[in-house]
Protein backbone atom coordinates (compact mmCIF):
# COMPACT_ATOMS: atom_id res chain seq x y z
CA UNK A 1 0.00 0.00 0.00
CA UNK A 2 1.31 3.29 -0.82
CA UNK A 3 2.17 6.38 1.90
CA UNK A 4 -0.05 8.38 0.03
CA UNK A 5 -2.99 6.18 0.26
CA UNK A 6 -5.79 6.90 3.47
CA UNK A 7 -4.13 9.92 4.27
CA UNK A 8 -6.77 11.84 5.12
CA UNK A 9 -8.45 9.27 7.94
CA UNK A 10 -4.80 9.36 9.51
CA UNK A 11 -3.90 12.32 12.21
CA UNK A 12 -0.84 14.04 11.13
CA UNK A 13 2.50 13.13 12.33
CA UNK A 14 3.36 16.80 13.71
CA UNK A 15 1.63 19.72 14.78
CA UNK A 16 2.66 23.05 12.78
CA UNK A 17 3.63 26.01 15.56
CA UNK A 18 3.02 29.33 14.44
CA UNK A 19 6.75 31.02 14.91
CA UNK A 20 5.41 34.47 14.86
CA UNK A 21 4.15 33.97 18.47
CA UNK A 22 7.23 32.60 19.82
CA UNK A 23 9.40 35.04 21.54
CA UNK A 24 12.95 34.78 21.02
CA UNK A 25 15.53 34.01 23.37
CA UNK A 26 17.03 37.09 25.54
CA UNK A 27 20.07 37.76 25.58
CA UNK A 28 21.70 37.20 28.83
CA UNK A 29 21.53 40.19 31.57
CA UNK A 30 24.59 41.26 33.58
CA UNK A 31 23.72 40.87 37.10
CA UNK A 32 24.58 44.10 38.44
CA UNK A 33 24.59 42.81 41.94
CA UNK A 34 27.02 40.60 41.30
CA UNK A 35 30.25 41.23 41.51
CA UNK A 36 33.30 39.46 40.47
CA UNK A 37 36.97 40.22 42.50
CA UNK A 38 38.13 42.69 39.55
CA UNK A 39 34.35 44.18 39.85
CA UNK A 40 34.74 45.03 43.67
CA UNK A 41 39.19 45.93 43.43
CA UNK A 42 38.17 48.35 40.21
CA UNK A 43 34.94 49.64 42.07
CA UNK A 44 37.38 49.92 45.34
CA UNK A 45 39.02 52.45 43.08
CA UNK A 46 36.44 54.56 41.53
CA UNK A 47 35.16 55.11 44.99
CA UNK A 48 38.35 56.02 46.61
CA UNK A 49 38.17 58.90 43.58
CA UNK A 50 34.61 59.76 44.78
CA UNK A 51 33.16 58.82 41.88
CA UNK A 52 31.17 55.16 42.56
CA UNK A 53 28.93 55.44 39.59
CA UNK A 54 29.81 52.88 36.56
CA UNK A 55 28.45 53.30 33.24
CA UNK A 56 26.53 50.11 32.50
CA UNK A 57 28.80 50.12 29.28
CA UNK A 58 32.01 49.31 31.37
CA UNK A 59 30.28 46.92 33.49
CA UNK A 60 29.86 44.74 30.21
CA UNK A 61 33.79 45.64 29.45
CA UNK A 62 34.66 44.35 32.87
CA UNK A 63 32.47 41.52 32.16
CA UNK A 64 33.85 40.36 28.37
CA UNK A 65 37.54 40.85 30.20
CA UNK A 66 36.79 38.69 32.63
CA UNK A 67 34.81 35.63 30.28
CA UNK A 68 37.65 36.34 27.72
CA UNK A 69 40.69 35.72 29.70
CA UNK A 70 41.97 32.32 31.20
CA UNK A 71 42.52 31.36 35.23
CA UNK A 72 46.17 31.40 34.58
CA UNK A 73 46.39 35.09 33.43
CA UNK A 74 43.35 36.66 35.67
CA UNK A 75 45.80 38.14 38.53
CA UNK A 76 47.50 39.96 35.23
CA UNK A 77 43.45 40.91 34.15
CA UNK A 78 42.72 42.25 37.61
CA UNK A 79 45.76 44.49 37.67
CA UNK A 80 45.40 45.65 33.55
CA UNK A 81 41.51 46.62 34.40
CA UNK A 82 43.15 48.14 37.92
CA UNK A 83 45.41 50.41 35.85
CA UNK A 84 42.58 51.26 33.54
CA UNK A 85 39.88 51.96 35.28
CA UNK A 86 42.27 53.93 37.62
CA UNK A 87 43.31 56.09 34.76
CA UNK A 88 39.81 56.74 33.14
CA UNK A 89 38.59 57.87 36.77
CA UNK A 90 41.78 59.82 37.76
CA UNK A 91 41.51 61.54 34.08
CA UNK A 92 37.69 61.78 34.62
CA UNK A 93 36.61 60.10 31.23
CA UNK A 94 35.03 57.55 33.52
CA UNK A 95 32.09 58.40 31.23
CA UNK A 96 33.58 59.84 28.62
CA UNK A 97 34.97 56.57 27.26
CA UNK A 98 33.32 54.45 24.64
CA UNK A 99 33.79 51.18 26.17
CA UNK A 100 31.70 49.16 23.76
CA UNK A 101 34.52 49.46 21.23
CA UNK A 102 37.55 49.88 23.54
CA UNK A 103 39.42 46.74 23.02
CA UNK A 104 40.41 44.08 25.69
CA UNK A 105 42.89 44.11 27.92
CA UNK A 106 45.91 41.88 26.40
CA UNK A 107 45.75 39.55 29.35
CA UNK A 108 42.55 38.20 27.44
CA UNK A 109 44.14 35.57 25.45
CA UNK A 110 40.61 34.37 24.70
CA UNK A 111 38.54 35.56 22.20
CA UNK A 112 34.77 36.05 23.12
CA UNK A 113 32.32 34.36 21.36
CA UNK A 114 29.79 35.90 19.63
CA UNK A 115 26.35 35.29 20.21
CA UNK A 116 25.05 33.30 16.99
CA UNK A 117 21.29 32.75 16.25
CA UNK A 118 19.48 30.30 16.86
CA UNK A 119 19.51 27.60 13.96
CA UNK A 120 15.53 26.90 13.05
CA UNK A 121 14.25 24.30 10.17
CA UNK A 122 11.63 24.97 7.74
CA UNK A 123 8.81 27.29 8.47
CA UNK A 124 6.18 24.38 7.12
CA UNK A 125 7.53 22.13 9.57
CA UNK A 126 6.97 24.39 12.78
CA UNK A 127 9.60 22.71 14.63
CA UNK A 128 12.78 25.21 15.81
CA UNK A 129 16.31 23.31 16.15
CA UNK A 130 18.21 24.55 18.88
CA UNK A 131 20.75 21.28 18.31
CA UNK A 132 23.74 23.36 16.81
CA UNK A 133 23.52 26.25 19.61
CA UNK A 134 27.29 27.03 18.92
CA UNK A 135 26.61 29.69 22.11
CA UNK A 136 25.32 27.30 25.00
CA UNK A 137 26.99 27.38 28.10
CA UNK A 138 28.11 23.62 27.86
CA UNK A 139 29.89 24.61 24.61
CA UNK A 140 31.65 27.64 25.97
CA UNK A 141 32.79 25.72 29.17
CA UNK A 142 34.45 23.15 26.96
CA UNK A 143 35.87 25.91 25.04
CA UNK A 144 37.37 27.78 27.74
CA UNK A 145 38.90 24.69 29.40
CA UNK A 146 40.69 24.02 26.11
CA UNK A 147 41.84 27.17 25.43
CA UNK A 148 43.03 27.76 29.40
CA UNK A 149 45.15 24.10 28.57
CA UNK A 150 47.06 25.22 25.77
CA UNK A 151 47.80 28.73 27.07
CA UNK A 152 49.15 26.81 30.79
CA UNK A 153 51.18 24.42 28.40
CA UNK A 154 52.76 27.19 26.12
CA UNK A 155 53.61 29.23 29.26
CA UNK A 156 55.23 26.09 31.08
CA UNK A 157 57.42 25.83 28.15
CA UNK A 158 58.46 29.38 27.53
CA UNK A 159 59.17 28.98 31.31
CA UNK A 160 61.75 26.06 30.85
CA UNK A 161 63.00 27.59 27.79
CA UNK A 162 63.90 30.89 29.49
CA UNK A 163 65.21 29.01 33.29
CA UNK A 164 67.65 26.67 30.51
CA UNK A 165 71.44 27.26 31.46
CA UNK A 166 72.70 24.59 29.23
CA UNK A 167 75.90 25.38 28.29
CA UNK A 168 77.08 26.12 24.62
CA UNK A 169 79.03 23.03 23.35
CA UNK A 170 82.94 24.32 22.41
CA UNK A 171 84.75 22.93 19.21
CA UNK A 172 87.60 20.58 19.53
CA UNK A 173 89.47 23.63 17.69
CA UNK A 174 88.62 27.05 17.32
CA UNK A 175 91.20 27.34 14.99
CA UNK A 176 89.73 24.85 11.98
CA UNK A 177 86.25 26.57 12.56
CA UNK A 178 84.87 29.82 11.16
CA UNK A 179 82.53 31.66 12.72
CA UNK A 180 81.94 29.75 15.60
CA UNK A 181 78.49 30.04 17.32
CA UNK A 182 76.24 27.69 19.42
CA UNK A 183 74.51 26.52 15.92
CA UNK A 184 77.52 25.32 15.01
CA UNK A 185 77.64 21.01 15.16
CA UNK A 186 80.36 18.99 15.59
CA UNK A 187 79.74 15.34 14.07
CA UNK A 188 79.98 11.91 15.90
CA UNK A 189 80.16 9.54 12.98
CA UNK A 190 83.04 7.45 12.93
CA UNK A 191 82.68 5.84 8.86
CA UNK A 192 85.06 6.73 6.89
CA UNK A 193 82.71 6.00 3.90
CA UNK A 194 79.34 7.62 3.41
CA UNK A 195 77.72 8.44 0.30
CA UNK A 196 76.28 11.88 -0.88
CA UNK A 197 72.63 12.76 -0.16
CA UNK A 198 71.11 16.35 -0.38
CA UNK A 199 70.43 17.63 2.66
CA UNK A 200 66.55 18.39 3.12
CA UNK A 201 66.91 19.08 6.94
CA UNK A 202 69.22 20.17 10.08
CA UNK A 203 71.99 17.88 9.59
CA UNK A 204 72.22 15.06 12.31
CA UNK A 205 75.50 15.35 14.32
CA UNK A 206 75.09 10.95 14.20
CA UNK A 207 75.55 11.25 10.52
CA UNK A 208 78.59 13.87 10.55
CA UNK A 209 82.07 12.90 10.18
CA UNK A 210 84.48 14.84 12.44
CA UNK A 211 87.96 16.41 11.11
CA UNK A 212 89.96 13.49 12.53
CA UNK A 213 87.78 10.72 10.53
CA UNK A 214 87.89 12.78 7.39
CA UNK A 215 91.42 13.00 7.04
CA UNK A 216 91.39 9.25 7.22
CA UNK A 217 88.94 9.19 4.72
CA UNK A 218 90.86 11.50 2.45
CA UNK A 219 93.72 9.18 2.52
CA UNK A 220 91.27 6.08 1.39
CA UNK A 221 90.34 7.85 -1.12
CA UNK A 222 93.51 8.54 -2.66
CA UNK A 223 94.40 5.01 -2.48
CA UNK A 224 91.31 3.62 -3.89
CA UNK A 225 91.07 5.92 -7.16
CA UNK A 226 94.61 5.24 -7.84
CA UNK A 227 93.75 1.08 -7.76
CA UNK A 228 90.32 0.83 -8.48
CA UNK A 229 89.40 4.34 -10.72
CA UNK A 230 85.69 4.36 -9.85
CA UNK A 231 84.93 8.22 -10.84
CA UNK A 232 80.62 7.63 -9.50
CA UNK A 233 82.30 6.39 -6.61
CA UNK A 234 85.15 8.62 -5.59
CA UNK A 235 82.55 11.55 -6.81
CA UNK A 236 79.91 10.76 -4.35
CA UNK A 237 82.74 10.04 -1.74
CA UNK A 238 84.08 13.50 -2.19
CA UNK A 239 80.51 15.26 -1.91
CA UNK A 240 80.18 13.71 1.11
CA UNK A 241 83.04 15.02 2.67
CA UNK A 242 82.73 18.38 1.31
CA UNK A 243 78.90 18.70 2.68
CA UNK A 244 80.50 17.33 6.25
CA UNK A 245 83.48 19.91 5.91
CA UNK A 246 80.61 22.82 5.42
CA UNK A 247 77.73 21.79 7.49
CA UNK A 248 80.73 21.85 10.78
CA UNK A 249 81.90 25.11 9.20
CA UNK A 250 85.73 23.46 9.24
CA UNK A 251 87.70 25.95 7.21
CA UNK A 252 91.45 24.97 7.27
CA UNK A 253 94.11 23.75 5.07
CA UNK A 254 92.77 20.37 5.10
CA UNK A 255 89.62 22.01 3.46
CA UNK A 256 91.62 23.34 0.88
CA UNK A 257 93.58 20.02 0.03
CA UNK A 258 89.55 18.19 0.04
CA UNK A 259 89.04 20.67 -2.77
CA UNK A 260 92.49 20.78 -4.37
CA UNK A 261 92.18 17.21 -4.65
CA UNK A 262 88.61 16.80 -6.10
CA UNK A 263 89.12 19.16 -8.72
CA UNK A 264 92.20 17.17 -10.11
CA UNK A 265 90.08 14.22 -10.21
CA UNK A 266 86.90 15.83 -11.72
CA UNK A 267 89.65 17.30 -14.59
CA UNK A 268 91.24 14.20 -14.98
CA UNK A 269 87.64 12.45 -15.67
CA UNK A 270 86.67 15.06 -17.77
CA UNK A 271 83.77 16.70 -15.19
CA UNK A 272 83.96 19.91 -15.60
CA UNK A 273 80.49 20.74 -13.67
CA UNK A 274 82.23 19.35 -10.24
CA UNK A 275 85.71 20.89 -11.16
CA UNK A 276 83.98 24.13 -11.22
CA UNK A 277 82.33 23.88 -7.94
CA UNK A 278 85.57 23.13 -6.33
CA UNK A 279 87.27 25.68 -8.37
CA UNK A 280 84.60 28.75 -6.98
CA UNK A 281 85.09 27.21 -3.59
CA UNK A 282 88.71 27.15 -3.67
CA UNK A 283 89.05 30.95 -4.46
CA UNK A 284 86.87 32.16 -1.64
CA UNK A 285 89.48 29.98 0.61
CA UNK A 286 92.67 31.72 -0.76
CA UNK A 287 91.46 34.82 -0.32
CA UNK A 288 90.97 34.17 3.08
CA UNK A 289 94.71 32.96 3.38
CA UNK A 290 94.87 29.36 3.79
CA UNK A 291 97.50 27.57 2.28
CA UNK A 292 97.35 25.54 -0.85
CA UNK A 293 98.45 25.55 -4.60
CA UNK A 294 96.90 28.98 -5.13
CA UNK A 295 98.84 29.44 -8.25
CA UNK A 296 98.53 26.36 -10.00
CA UNK A 297 94.19 26.51 -9.83
CA UNK A 298 95.09 30.13 -10.87
CA UNK A 299 96.31 29.19 -14.33
CA UNK A 300 93.67 26.22 -14.21
CA UNK A 301 90.76 29.34 -13.92
CA UNK A 302 92.31 31.21 -16.89
CA UNK A 303 91.98 28.22 -18.99
CA UNK A 304 88.73 27.51 -17.96
CA UNK A 305 87.59 30.94 -19.15
CA UNK A 306 89.37 30.42 -22.20
CA UNK A 307 87.55 27.26 -22.72
CA UNK A 308 83.59 29.33 -21.88
CA UNK A 309 84.89 32.42 -24.19
CA UNK A 310 84.55 34.83 -21.27
CA UNK A 311 86.23 37.47 -21.46
CA UNK A 312 84.77 39.39 -18.93
CA UNK A 313 85.94 37.44 -16.58
CA UNK A 314 89.35 37.16 -17.91
CA UNK A 315 90.00 40.52 -18.35
CA UNK A 316 88.90 40.70 -14.52
CA UNK A 317 91.35 37.93 -13.85
CA UNK A 318 93.90 39.36 -15.35
CA UNK A 319 93.41 43.12 -14.15
CA UNK A 320 93.41 41.26 -10.23
CA UNK A 321 96.61 39.39 -10.68
CA UNK A 322 99.70 40.76 -8.28
CA UNK A 323 102.89 40.79 -9.99
CA UNK A 324 104.52 38.18 -8.07
CA UNK A 325 101.45 36.00 -9.70
CA UNK A 326 101.81 36.89 -13.03
CA UNK A 327 105.64 35.47 -12.53
CA UNK A 328 104.77 31.96 -11.73
CA UNK A 329 105.21 29.74 -14.48
CA UNK A 330 101.88 27.71 -14.80
CA UNK A 331 100.11 31.45 -14.51
CA UNK A 332 102.59 32.87 -16.88
CA UNK A 333 101.77 29.43 -19.62
CA UNK A 334 97.78 30.34 -19.38
CA UNK A 335 98.73 33.88 -19.96
CA UNK A 336 100.49 33.27 -22.94
CA UNK A 337 98.00 30.80 -24.29
CA UNK A 338 95.46 33.55 -24.30
CA UNK A 339 97.46 35.82 -25.97
CA UNK A 340 98.28 33.34 -28.79
CA UNK A 341 94.60 32.61 -29.45
CA UNK A 342 93.91 36.37 -29.30
CA UNK A 343 96.52 37.46 -31.95
CA UNK A 344 95.39 34.08 -34.28
CA UNK A 345 98.72 32.95 -33.67
CA UNK A 346 98.21 29.10 -34.09
CA UNK A 347 101.66 28.17 -34.50
CA UNK A 348 102.53 29.04 -30.90
CA UNK A 349 98.92 28.00 -29.33
CA UNK A 350 99.94 24.25 -30.31
CA UNK A 351 104.00 24.81 -28.92
CA UNK A 352 102.07 25.78 -26.37
CA UNK A 353 99.76 22.82 -26.09
CA UNK A 354 102.01 20.46 -26.27
CA UNK A 355 104.32 21.96 -22.83
CA UNK A 356 101.35 22.67 -20.40
CA UNK A 357 102.32 22.19 -16.95
CA UNK A 358 100.20 20.58 -14.16
CA UNK A 359 97.09 19.20 -15.49
CA UNK A 360 96.39 22.13 -17.62
CA UNK A 361 96.34 20.07 -20.68
CA UNK A 362 92.63 18.68 -19.64
CA UNK A 363 91.45 21.90 -20.13
CA UNK A 364 93.36 22.60 -23.12
CA UNK A 365 91.76 19.29 -24.51
CA UNK A 366 88.14 21.05 -24.44
CA UNK A 367 88.59 23.49 -27.14
CA UNK A 368 91.85 22.43 -29.13
CA UNK A 369 89.65 21.24 -31.55
CA UNK A 370 87.90 24.26 -31.83
CA UNK A 371 91.00 25.71 -32.33
CA UNK A 372 91.94 23.42 -34.58
CA UNK A 373 89.27 24.09 -36.55
CA UNK A 374 89.99 27.92 -36.61
CA UNK A 375 93.33 27.24 -37.65
CA UNK A 376 92.24 25.15 -40.71
CA UNK A 377 90.34 27.95 -41.73
CA UNK A 378 93.50 29.78 -41.46
CA UNK A 379 95.49 27.77 -43.39
CA UNK A 380 93.40 27.10 -46.11
CA UNK A 381 93.59 30.84 -46.80
CA UNK A 382 97.89 30.66 -46.71
CA UNK A 383 98.58 27.80 -48.83
CA UNK A 384 96.97 27.22 -52.04
CA UNK A 385 96.43 24.51 -54.04
CA UNK A 386 97.26 21.84 -51.97
CA UNK A 387 98.84 21.14 -48.34
CA UNK A 388 100.93 17.76 -47.12
CA UNK A 389 98.51 16.03 -44.82
CA UNK A 390 101.72 15.75 -42.24
CA UNK A 391 102.45 19.38 -42.45
CA UNK A 392 98.64 19.76 -41.51
CA UNK A 393 99.33 17.74 -38.54
CA UNK A 394 102.39 18.23 -37.19
CA UNK A 395 101.27 22.31 -37.00
CA UNK A 396 97.87 20.86 -35.68
CA UNK A 397 99.85 19.18 -32.78
CA UNK A 398 98.30 15.57 -33.47
CA UNK A 399 100.33 12.69 -32.34
CA UNK A 400 99.80 10.71 -35.49
CA UNK A 401 98.96 11.29 -39.31
CA UNK A 402 96.32 9.23 -38.73
CA UNK A 403 94.79 11.07 -36.04
CA UNK A 404 95.01 14.57 -38.38
CA UNK A 405 93.27 11.75 -41.38
CA UNK A 406 90.72 10.99 -39.27
CA UNK A 407 89.74 14.39 -38.04
CA UNK A 408 89.62 15.86 -41.51
CA UNK A 409 87.23 12.95 -42.58
CA UNK A 410 85.09 14.01 -39.47
CA UNK A 411 84.64 17.57 -41.74
CA UNK A 412 84.40 16.12 -45.08
CA UNK A 413 87.31 17.43 -45.74
CA UNK A 414 88.66 15.33 -49.19
CA UNK A 415 92.27 13.97 -48.96
CA UNK A 416 94.11 12.59 -51.64
CA UNK A 417 94.90 9.12 -52.37
CA UNK A 418 98.08 9.79 -53.84
CA UNK A 419 101.45 8.44 -51.95
CA UNK A 420 102.18 11.56 -49.78
CA UNK A 421 98.25 12.18 -49.09
CA UNK A 422 97.52 15.45 -49.51
CA UNK A 423 94.34 18.27 -48.95
CA UNK A 424 93.09 20.77 -51.65
CA UNK A 425 92.69 23.41 -49.48
CA UNK A 426 90.53 25.93 -51.56
CA UNK A 427 87.85 22.97 -51.45
CA UNK A 428 88.56 22.49 -47.20
CA UNK A 429 87.62 25.95 -46.68
CA UNK A 430 84.09 25.43 -46.65
CA UNK A 431 84.06 22.47 -44.40
CA UNK A 432 86.56 24.40 -42.25
CA UNK A 433 83.76 27.24 -41.65
CA UNK A 434 80.78 24.49 -41.48
CA UNK A 435 82.36 22.61 -39.11
CA UNK A 436 83.39 25.96 -36.13
CA UNK A 437 79.10 26.11 -36.02
CA UNK A 438 79.03 23.61 -33.81
CA UNK A 439 81.21 24.99 -31.03
CA UNK A 440 78.73 28.46 -31.23
CA UNK A 441 76.23 26.96 -29.09
CA UNK A 442 76.56 27.96 -25.47
CA UNK A 443 74.57 26.21 -22.69
CA UNK A 444 73.08 27.89 -19.44
CA UNK A 445 76.71 27.30 -17.36
CA UNK A 446 78.91 29.55 -20.12
CA UNK A 447 80.05 26.20 -21.63
CA UNK A 448 80.02 25.16 -25.17
CA UNK A 449 79.26 21.84 -26.17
Amino acid sequence: MSWRSNSADKAPMYTAVDISKKQPPKAPQIQKNKKTPVLKSSLSIANTSGDSTWPDSLKVYVERSFVACSTSARKRLEKQLNQIISSAVKNKKLNSINWTIRPLPKACDLEPQPVLPVKRTSVSAGIIDTSDNFDSEERKERRLHRFQKEAEAEAARKEAESSSTMPIPQPPNTADVHNWDADTIVGTCTRLEKSYFRLTSAPDPSQVRPLSVLRNTLELLKRKWVEENNYTYICSQFKSMRQDLTVQRITNSFTVEVYETHARVALETNDLGEYNQCQTQLKQLYSMGLPGHAMEFLAYRILYFLYTRNKGDINAAMAAMLPSEKQDQAVQHALSVRAAMAAGNYHRFFMLYLATPNMGGYLIDKFVDRERCASLQRMCKAFRPRLSVAVIAKDLAFAKVDDCIKFLAELNVAISQDELPSVDMKLAYPHAVAAMQIYEKVDIKGQIY
